[in-house]
């Protein structure tokens, strides 16, 4: 992992620093146009809410519906192709949605639904690993148990009512059951961790995948080492905030590749650290603020408030293209497809969280980016208080997805405002 984070970090360096290509500008008839199709899109969103919190289930034609007006929207309003959308909604995916929802609150009735989406997005990009491995698209028991494990103890970490003294002890024995040691649970958290790592040992010998297990020692070794972006942030320079934030990303999305295949070359190893890299930053930006505020240290927010992260964000940008090239290491189908799937989400992406965070950017910065937006940026603002926190348009239509099969009668934490 330390080879990979040198790597990446002069990688980095040498990434431009001017705008992006943007594929597409809007004008203002076009952006009132696709904001008419996006007011109609929450209208549906709230009448199927209040729909769900009358009943448990949704009709099967009702289900169907939905769907196919999320797809609309998606195609009308933020330009997604046809092939595309074939991607987004294939069979499978759904399948694999819904089935993951379900399995999620019959694991633990009392997760929140916010908690199972969050989890449910790393299940998707696992599903994208397996569509570029050429793997079948499905849940093995090794993807629902790693995408689970981590709202468990992200929720440990980041709550302020535990000690640090306690955060340490709960981390060593998350290590030590990581590592093969059978340990005697002693919190109802801890049951269900110790239980998803054994999901994960029935599917996958330690004895003859040495390395999947190797690989969720590393994340668990970056996510420990990025506690320091917290507690020693002011002592940190840029260079190894960059460093951790980047093994972080890397180590995730590895282990995602470890748990959806078994085995990996080196150079698919070299492409998932770089894509987990990538997604690393993505979030970074889109949560500068509140990092900010909380006093995480970033790339973005180590700088914030003191100069325009303009530049930061081309490069994050040219840098994930940079990565999308070693795609040619895989086999599987539909790769230029799924690459300019990602490139589609990721614009939308970037445009949404300098929108919502504009005093982080030059005026001239705004004004350019926005001409490559569906919206205009004051309209995201105002919209974007109709959605969960940081979840941008793209992931609240997503997200409905799994809603369906939120079977729960009482509302769920993410809600629309009436």
């Amino acid at each position: 992992m330390q080879n990979y984070t040198e790597q990446y970090s002069a990688l980095w360096d040498r990434c431009s620093t001017g705008l992006p290509d943007f594929p597409k500008s809007y004008n203002d008839e076009e952006k009132l146009q696709k904001e008419l199709v996006l007011d109609q899109f929450l209208k549906l969103i709230k009448s199927f809410r209040k729909e769900r919190s009358k009943r448990k289930l949704l009709a099967g034609f009702d289900k169907r519906l939905f769907l196919e007006r999320t797809r609309e929207f998606l195609r009308d309003g933020l330009d997604f192709t046809e092939s595309q959308l074939e991607m987004m909604f294939s069979d499978e995916l759904i399948e694999v949605t819904r089935t993951f929802v379900r399995q999620a609150r019959a694991f633990d009735a009392d997760l929140s639904f916010h908690d199972i989406f969050q989890a449910c997005r790393n299940v998707w990009i696992m599903n994208g690993l397996q569509l570029i491995m050429g793997i079948p698209m499905q849940l093995t028991d090794s993807i629902f148990a790693y995408s689970m494990l981590y709202p468990y103890s992200d929720n440990i970490i980041d709550d302020p009512n535990i000690s640090g003294f306690e955060k340490m002890v709960f981390s060593k024995r998350f290590r030590d059951r990581l590592s093969g040691i059978k340990l005697e649970a002693s919190t109802k958290t801890e049951i269900a961790i110790f239980r998803l790592v054994e999901m994960i040992e029935e599917q996958y010998s330690r004895v003859d995948f040495p390395e999947v297990f190797e690989s969720l020692l590393g994340i668990h070794e970056a996510q420990t080492r990025s506690l320091y972006l917290i507690h020693d942030s002011d002592s940190m320079s840029y260079r190894e905030v960059l460093k951790i934030c980047l093994t972080k990303g890397g180590a995730s999305v590895v282990a995602d590749g470890y748990l959806v295949a078994g085995r990996l070359t080196e150079a698919q190893r070299y492409f998932l650290f770089g894509y987990g890299a990538y997604l690393q930053l993505l979030d970074d930006i889109q949560d500068v603020e509140e990092d900010q505020n909380t006093g995480l240290m970033t790339v973005f927010s180590k700088e914030h408030r003191l100069a325009p992260l303009d530049d930061k964000v081309n490069k994050t940008y040219w840098f994930g293209e940079q990565i999308m090239k070693s795609l040619e290491f895989f086999d599987g189908q539909h790769i230029d497809l799924f690459k300019s799937l990602m490139r589609r989400s990721m614009d939308l992406f970037i445009a949404e969280a300098i929108a919502q965070n504009p005093d982080a950017y030059s005026e001239i910065y705004k004004a350019t980016f926005e001409l490559s937006s569906p919206f205009h940026f004051s309209y995201i603002r105002k919209r974007k208080e109709h959605f969960m926190q940081y979840n941008g348009f793209l992931l609240t239509a997503i997200e409905e997805i799994a809603f369906v099969e939120n079977l729960r009668t009482r509302h769920p934490k993410v809600v629309l405002k009436e």
